[in-house]
Formats: C-alpha cells, sequence, structure tokens
C-alpha cells in the first residue's frame, strides 16, 4: 500500500514517453503466450534481483497459469509457491468496496450517504468539505485531503479515534473531485463504516472478520487472512527483502515487516496467489465465485469500477487514467485495462483485468523493487497478450539503470565517513511519540514501534542517511544543545523534529 513512506517508485514508468502501435489481434491466451511469460518472469527476476514471485493468468473465468517462482525464504532456501500466503497490500482496498457494494445491495447503505451520518465524528479541517463527503468519496482518492506520510509509522499504535484525529488534521492539497491524493486513512474509514452498518464495532478485529464471512469463506480464499502476525500465517509465507543502500552489490536483506493495523481495510489481506485469482474470477465475473455463487449484485459491484478523478500519468502509452473505488481504469497503448497495486515493506502485488479479452493478471514479488518488475510483467503481458513489438522491458530497465547509478553515488559518499560509535554514542536515548536511538555494530539503530532503520553518517556532521526499511535515502538530521538533542527526520514532502527525553 502506497503510504509514501512505501513509496510506490514512479521512476519506473517515468521515462516511458513512447508510444507502441495500437493492438490490432485478437486478444488470446495460448500456450506460447504462456511460455513466453514465463521466460520473461525468469528474465526480469535476474535482472531486478527479485527473490521470489508468484503469478496467475485468469482467462475465461479460469485459472490456466499459476507458478512460483525463486525462494520466498532465501536463508533457509524455501520455494516460493501458489500456496505461499503473501502481504497483497492495497490491493485490499477493491475488497473493501466488494463489501460495500454487498451493503449498497442489502440496503444497509447507499454510496452518496453523507460520510457523517454513518461515522458522525468524521471531520476534516474544512467544514464544508466535511459536510459534502460521502462515502462514495471516501474511496475514490478526490477529496483533495492529502495523507501525512509519517502516520504510516504510528497506525499499529491508532484505534479508529485516533484515525479520525489524523483525517482531521490533513491538509486539503486541491479541489474536491479535481485534485487526485492517494490516502490510506480515508480509504480506511470506508471500511470501518461498513462496520458500523452492520452494527459492529469500528476495529481491526470487526474488519477481519467481516472480509472473512463476505469475502474469503464464500470465494473459496482459503488461506486469506487480515493479520499482523507472521506466526498466525502457518509455515509457508513470504519474507521480504531489500536491497540496502550500504550493502554489497545486489545482496537481498530482510526487512522488518511493521503493523499495517488501523489502515486494515486499505491494505491488510494477507493472501496466496491462487486465491487471489480465485478474487479475481469474482470481480471479472460481476460477483460470482468460482464455484458458480452470485455474492454481489453485478449493478452495485460495476459501480466500484467506474472512472473517477483523473490520474494524471503524463506518459503518452498511458491514457484515460482514473481512480475509481479501489481500481484504476486507463488505457495502456489504447489497451483498455482495470487494476491496482499493492506494496509494503518488501512486498508488492499487481492485480489487473483486459476486460476486452476477459483475462486477468497476478503477480506478487517479494522485493522493495517489487513495483518495478510487477509493471514491466504486466504491460510485457499485454504486449503478448496483444501481439504487440516487446518495448516496455527496454524502457522500464532505463528507469532501473538510473536507479543503480544513484545507488553507486550514495554509497561512494557513505565511504568518506565512517561509523564511529564512540561520537554517535552522544545520540543515543529515548525520544517524544515512542522513537528511540541505539548504536549497532556499523550504523545507529532507530526505532518506533515495529519499525526498525539503520543511518549510517554522511559527510556533512550531524547528518546520517537510512539504508533500509522502505525509508532508505531518508536524511535524518541530529542538533545538539549542550545535553539536548533533536533529531529531524526529513521525509520529501514533510518534516518531523523529535526532541530526546532527558
Amino acid at each position: 500500500m502506497r503510504n509514501r513512506i512505501v513509496i510506490l517508485v514512479s521512476l519506473l514508468i517515468a521515462a516511458m514517453s513512447f508510444q507502441f502501435a495500437s493492438a490490432q489481434n485478437t486478444p488470446v491466451v495460448t500456450s506460447e503466450v504462456l511460455a513466453e511469460f514465463e521466460q520473461l518472469i525468469a528474465d526480469e527476476m535476474a535482472y531486478y534481483h527479485i527473490p521470489g514471485m508468484a503469478a496467475a493468468v485468469i482467462a475465461d473465468g479460469e485459472i490456466v497459469y499459476a507458478q512460483g517462482f525463486g525462494m520466498r525464504d532465501i536463508e533457509n532456501n524455501l520455494p516460493f509457491t501458489t500456496e505461499t500466503l503473501f502481504r497483497v497490500g492495497s490491493t485490499t482496498k477493491s475488497m473493501t468496496s466488494l463489501i460495500i457494494a454487498q451493503l449498497v445491495e442489502e440496503g444497509l447503505l447507499a454510496w452518496d450517504t453523507p460520510i457523517t451520518e454513518i461515522i458522525p465524528d468524521f471531520s476534516t479541517a474544512d467544514p464544508e468539505l466535511t459536510s459534502r463527503l460521502t462515502l462514495r468519496d471516501l474511496m475514490g482518492m478526490g477529496t483533495g485531503l492529502e495523507s501525512n506520510s509519517l502516520d504510516g509509522f504510528y497506525w499499529g499504535d491508532w484505534s479508529f479515534a485516533d484515525l479520525l484525529d489524523a483525517i482531521g488534521r490533513q491538509a486539503i492539497a486541491g479541489e474536491f473531485g479535481e485534485h487526485y491524493a492517494y490516502n490510506n486513512e480515508v480509504y480506511a474509514a470506508a471500511g470501518y463504516a461498513a462496520a458500523l452498518a452492520l452494527g459492529l464495532e469500528p476495529t481491526v478485529e470487526s474488519f477481519s472478520a467481516m472480509i472473512e464471512e463476505r469475502v474469503f469463506a464464500p470465494i473459496g480464499m482459503d488461506g486469506a487472512i487480515v493479520t499482523d502476525n507472521h506466526r498466525l500465517l502457518g509455515d509457508n509465507f513470504a519474507l521480504p527483502y531489500e536491497i540496502p543502500l550500504d550493502g554489497d552489490g545486489f545482496e537481498n536483506a530482510v526487512m522488518v515487516d511493521p503493523p499495517i493495523g488501523i489502515s486494515a481495510p486499505a491494505g491488510a489481506v494477507c493472501a496466496a496467489v491462487e486465491d487471489m485469482a480465485c478474487y479475481l474470477i469474482t470481480q471479472m465475473s460481476g460477483g460470482i465465485t468460482p464455484d458458480g455463487t452470485r455474492i454481489v449484485d453485478e449493478a452495485a459491484l460495476m459501480e466500484t469500477w467506474q472512472p473517477g478523478v483523473v490520474v494524471d500519468m503524463n506518459i503518452p502509452a498511458f491514457t484515460d487514467a482514473h481512480y475509481g473505488m479501489g481500481w484504476v481504469t486507463h488505457r495502456y497503448n489504447g489497451i483498455p485495462l482495470r487494476w491496482h497495486d499493492g506494496g509494503w515493506q518488501g512486498y508488492s502485488t499487481q492485480i489487473a483485468i483486459f476486460p476486452e479479452a476477459n483475462v486477468g493478471l497476478v503477480v506478487f514479488a517479494n522485493s522493495t523493487l517489487g513495483g518495478e518488475i510487477n509493471n514491466v510483467l504486466t504491460y510485457a503481458f499485454a504486449e503478448l497478450l496483444y501481439g504487440l513489438e516487446p518495448q516496455a522491458a527496454e524502457f522500464l530497465h532505463a528507469n532501473f539503470d538510473e536507479l543503480v547509478a544513484q545507488l553507486e553515488m550514495i554509497r561512494t559518499q557513505m565511504l568518506i565517513t565512517p561509523f564511529n560509535a564512540d561520537s554517535a554514542a552522544a545520540l543515543v536515548g529515548d525520544y517524544e511519540n515512542g522513537w528511540s536511538v541505539e548504536v549497532g555494530e556499523d550504523a545507529l539503530i532507530i526505532r518506533r514501534g515495529g519499525w526498525e532503520f539503520r543511518a549510517v553518517p554522511m559527510p556533512i556532521e550531524g547528518v546520517y542517511l537510512v539504508v533500509n526499511a522502505g525509508a532508505a535515502g531518508v536524511p535524518i538530521i541530529f542538533e545538539t544543545d549542550g545535553d539536548s538533542v533533536s533529531m529531524i527526520v526529513q521525509l520529501p514532502a514533510v518534516e518531523l523534529t523529535l526532541n530526546r527525553i532527558e
């Protein structure tokens, strides 16, 4: 899920300023297409240094391909299989909107009910905006409310009241209905509106029970679960990986998997690739599960697919992009797609539907570079399916090459100032809002809740650089005045100052 701590890496399509010839062939998933796609997965995994993946292809309501690749656990040499559980991140959002579509069908909710009629304590910084927001708006990413990228550090601690307080403090960054701003907190509030409509408490536990009853069980997603606890995932789950900035080459390191907590309706589902394929079949069939059971009215479900606020991709090959309710619709070189991605600390998921062809795709990658490879695979699969000249991978590789060049430059800077444990000891202690600093073997260790960051010194005195855990590249500045120490976290759009507790 894209909470801006786990950034959807925009570089992966930024250089894609090209257009292909329009698709002419009838789209059919043939054995040749699947064989070429499988080879493409192997090639791209090697290119992006991905530890493990899984992929599934759906055609005409059937899973025609499902396969795991590489390792779910490198250290223990455990393979990634089609049964491997995986954090699917923000692809959870369309499950939340499906539940709300069910409740609309049942007459318990309406898309355009003012949200304050469902959640009386809901408010924003603008009373007029508060009064006009509806349930539909909360899932449409067009409220104008800008999520605070630091809030993800606290989700694991928050109650529903804390979630509402955070929304009430969010900046209004643009015009309602015109300004696209991805917002996990606002979307999560819609999930709790569904719980309230059913007479449930607005808690993670009630959302978990609701999605199990209304989505997982009827669809046959036997392994799917909402949890932050790896111990509940059994023996077959994927570990998340990254390539640390201070690492050696492209060697992968295990990441800490912090809690999603109260934002569960926006991204806390864990599922296997075959579970997600069954889910995609249900979406593609208009609400009919793989065993033929209708779980939602087709018209209500289709409402979640409808184009809403414009998403400006600013790339010629990508046109007519809009956000619906847990779905993005756009055209890639004239080919219509309905899709959504999900990312969280080394877990990257993409689901895509090609409605003209009645074909669907699910891809998982357990790496912080998973967003790149998932996009390559999605658009390269479109090329295979529609008989286009295969160029997507080549253009998208240029972004990775740029990323590699930046990595080498940063690593060169790190070599200038070796870590000095003695001088770093002066920064150790507990800081405001539950943050702490410790001295590690070769870096400062900065913790907050389930988050853990390593920070190495840069050539400027008092400046450290985070090298891992989804915040890689974020500068941390320490200012001292006698025994007083302040830690300043500088994210791209926001700055956080924390004083050491004396």
